[in-house]
């Protein structure tokens, strides 16, 4: 998984977590967990309305909506994150972040546990 650094333009931020969907993955601490965002698009004029999350490194507090989680850029520009995974493997829809008990796991069969070891250990060696 790569970091995501919140403190650069909206964009910047949409390009890093759309380049890395997936595989490794692009992340962020919330609550003092890391978290890997999924499903980001641009948001055009104003944030709907929603419940404030204070997200490490941003510079303001993300909204979680109805339609996913608002992240803000330096720029003051806005992206919407649909789907979050926490560390132990748990997928929610980034609007369902205070929702208590509406959270799926995703179980990976041991090859594809295999595969994600070793794209991690090909990113580690790529960036040390």
């Amino acid at each position: 998984m790569l970091y995501v650094d919140l403190a650069q333009p909206a964009k910047a931020i949409h390009d890093w977590i759309r380049g890395h969907d997936k595989v490794p993955g692009a992340w962020t601490v919330v609550d003092g967990q890391s978290v890997t965002l999924y499903g980001s698009s641009m948001l055009g004029g104003a944030a709907p309305a929603g419940q404030p999350l204070e997200i490490e490194g941003a510079s303001q507090p993300g909204l979680v909506t109805k339609n996913g989680l608002v992240l803000y850029g330096s720029d003051g520009k806005a992206l919407l994150v649909k789907s979050l995974q926490f560390e132990d493997g748990k997928m929610i829809p980034a609007s369902k972040y205070f929702s208590s008990g509406e959270s799926s796991s995703v179980e990976l069969t041991d090859d594809e546990k295999k595969m994600a070891e070793e794209i991690r250990a090909s990113w580690r060696r790529f960036f040390s």
